[in-house]
C-alpha cells in the first residue's frame, strides 16, 4: 500500500526527499521581506512565518492581527507560485516569543485562513495549530482550513525533554485523528537515546501508511533527526537563512546537500 501524501502549491509532502522548510523571524516589515527574498534564492519550497516574531512592540492582539494582515500581500508577492507558505504563531507555552490567548490565536489564524481582507484570499497555503491548545479553538482552526483548502501541520513541541516513543506515537496519531494534515513534534533531547526514542517514534508512525508527518529532535545533538528525516520517515526539516527560529536549525543549503547524500 502507497503512502498518503498532502498537496500544496504542487509540493508533495511524504513522497520521496524531504521537503526543507525555511522560517522567517523579522520583526518588521523590511526585515520580513529581506529574508524571504534569501529564502527565495535556496531550494526550500515551502517557507515558515512565525507570527509571533514578528511586530514585537504591538501588544495588543487586535493591532498585532491587523499589522499581519497588512503584511502578507506583499509576502505572498514576494514568494512567487511555486512556493508555499506556512503561517505559524508558536506560544510561549511551546517556546515561542509571545503569550497570546488561545481565542486570540484562534481569530488570528482564522482571519489568515479565510482572507479577511481585500488581497488576502488564497495567499495561506499551509496553516500551523498547536494541539495542545483549547479543543474548541482546535476544532475551529482545523474545519476553517479545510474548508479553504489550507493544509494542516498539527504541532507539539516539548522544550524540557523528550516524551516516551508510545507517547510520541499517540501525539502524532492523536493529531491526525484531529483533522491535521500533516502531524508535527519537536521534542529536547538530553542524551543518544533520547534522539533514538524520536526517530523510532517517527518510523512507526510512517508504517502507518496514514500520511506525512514531521518529527524533530531539537537542539545541537537533535541535528542527524534533522538531515536523516527520509530515512526515518519524517516528511520536511527546518532549516535556516540567517536567524533560525529553534534550537539546531542548521543552514538550507547545508542541509539541502547533506539530505542528497543520505537519500536511502
Amino acid at each position: 500500500m502507497r503512502r498518503r501524501t498532502a498537496t500544496v502549491r504542487g509540493i508533495e509532502l511524504g513522497r520521496a526527499r524531504p521537503e526543507i522548510i525555511v522560517p522567517l523571524v523579522g520583526e518588521d516589515a523590511d526585515a520580513l521581506q529581506a529574508q524571504a527574498e534569501a529564502a527565495t534564492a535556496t531550494r526550500a519550497r515551502i517557507v515558515e512565518w512565525r507570527l509571533d516574531r514578528f511586530r514585537p512592540d504591538l501588544e495588543d492582539a487586535q493591532e498585532h492581527r491587523e499589522a499581519v494582515l497588512d503584511a502578507l500581500p506583499a509576502l505572498r508577492a514576494l514568494l512567487g507560485p511555486d512556493r508555499a507558505l506556512l503561517v505559524t504563531f508558536r506560544t510561549t507555552a511551546e517556546g515561542g516569543a509571545r503569550p497570546l490567548a488561545d481565542r486570540d490565536l484562534g481569530v488570528l489564524l482564522e482571519s489568515l485562513i479565510t482572507g479577511r481582507r481585500a488581497g488576502t484570499q488564497s495567499a495561506v497555503d499551509m496553516v500551523d495549530i498547536e494541539t495542545a491548545r483549547t479543543a474548541r479553538v482546535v476544532e475551529r482552526v482545523i474545519a476553517a482550513a479545510h474548508r479553504h483548502g489550507t493544509v494542516v501541520v498539527g504541532s507539539f513541541h516539548d522544550m524540557e525533554g523528550t516524551p516516551s516513543e508510545q507517547e510520541l506515537v499517540e501525539t502524532l496519531r492523536a493529531q491526525r485523528r484531529l483533522g491535521a494534515d500533516v502531524p508535527k513534534i519537536a521534542v529536547t533531547p538530553h542524551g543518544p537515546r533520547d534522539v533514538l526514542t524520536l526517530l523510532s517514534a517517527s518510523v512507526a508512525v510512517a508504517e502507518d501508511l496514514s500520511g506525512p508527518h514531521i518529527a524533530i529532535s531539537m537542539g545541537a545533538l537533535g541535528a542527524t533527526s534533522r538531515v536523516a528525516a527520509e530515512t526515518f520517515g519524517s516528511a520536511a526539516t527546518f532549516a535556516s537563512v540567517g536567524e533560525g527560529s529553534a534550537p539546531g536549525q542548521l543552514g538550507a543549503q547545508d542541509v539541502a546537500g547533506m539530505l542528497e547524500l543520505l537519500r536511502p
